[in-house]
């Protein structure tokens, strides 16, 4: 057992120098984005190989970027959305990753560099850009637990276990990453915990215990100060502390993960589409403590462009910035 707010020593490597199946109909939802143009900033969606961008004050739908889906891992935005940042294999190439970082303002890279992982030879990996877009922050896969880069690929630090009461739990492909303000890391391992750690890395606190057998997909407020999860299908919030976990959403159906506005006073909503949680339609409610019925409540704001029939299938990463 890990007590809560126990400081931990990390197994630590060190080196100097990451709503139905088809599109829906959308009859009869003329009035559902009422309010919407009194939202902050854009909506970034994925779904293949397109990214498209939803300007919340116009409410029209453009394209931000295409990508080839061959080979491609992942892409991130960076926190003040400055940069982009990609991963993806190159064609016969079965030893690194590439990592691209990409000017959000005119497409142009801004830096490029081949991932070497410390064990193994990882090539599908997701990068994640740090918020003063100078270090890549690698998600946990089967041969290499949490890995830290500067922008030349340079290993800065490699987080492979956390010590226990009872023996160490190493990092594995089912845990989760990202990163809060000021380039700390929180972190799940084993199923069961959730773990912040700060610069530079060599201990950890423990956040929360989680006693759900379904629970994960976490996205941070830009303050960092809030925290959101899917917990049993559904979209909970809590303190950044751990502290005050609560349910914000319910449907008969099922949510997948949500992302918090700039100003952090409403979540988008990835809302799964069918059976399955392949693709997901898009929603908006207000951030302030209550649950919100996903079907029927009129406060629940379903994205849909305008001019667009259907609504956006969403099957990747997504964003509101400002």
């Amino acid at each position: 057992m890990i007590t809560k707010l126990q400081t931990i020593t990390l197994v630590l490597i060190a080196v100097l120098g990451i709503w139905s199946c088809s599109k829906n109909d959308g009859a009869d939802r003329d009035n559902e984005n009422d309010g919407i143009e009194n939202l902050p900033g854009k909506l970034i969606y994925t779904f293949t190989g397109d990214v498209y961008q939803l300007d919340l004050r116009t409410n029209r739908q453009s394209t931000y970027f295409t990508f080839n889906t061959y080979g491609f891992n992942s892409w991130d935005m960076g926190r003040d959305g400055q940069f982009r940042l990609t991963s993806e294999r190159e064609a016969g190439v079965f030893d690194v990753a590439k990592i691209t970082l990409v000017r959000n303002s005119d497409g142009t890279i801004a830096d490029e560099f081949d991932y070497d992982s410390p064990r193994g030879t990882d090539t599908k990996v997701q990068a994640l850009l740090s918020p003063d877009n100078k270090k890549v922050l690698y998600s946990p896969t089967l041969d290499n637990g949490i890995v830290i880069t500067d922008l030349d690929g340079n290993i800065l630090t490699h987080l492979e276990a956390v010590n226990t009461d009872t023996g160490p739990i190493s990092l594995g492909i089912n845990d989760e990453v990202l990163w809060l303000p000021g380039n700390r890391i929180v972190f799940t391992l084993d199923g069961r915990y959730i773990f912040r750690s700060d610069p530079p890395y060599t201990s950890l606190t423990l956040l929360k215990e989680m006693s759900y057998t379904q629970w994960g997909n976490l996205r941070v407020n830009k303050q960092g100060t809030q925290l959101a999860l899917m917990v049993s299908n559904h979209i909970y919030v809590m303190d950044a502390d751990g502290s005050d976990l609560r349910q914000v959403t319910e449907s008969s159906g099922g949510e997948i993960h949500a992302d918090f506005s700039p100003d952090g006073k409403h979540l988008l909503i990835a809302k799964k589409i069918g059976p399955t949680f392949f693709y997901w339609n898009l929603a908006i409610i207000p951030n302030d403590g209550q649950v919100y019925d996903m079907d029927d409540d009129e406060e629940v704001i379903v994205i849909q462009p305008e001019g667009e029939e259907i609504l956006p299938a969403v099957d990747g990463p997504t964003f509101w910035v400002e």
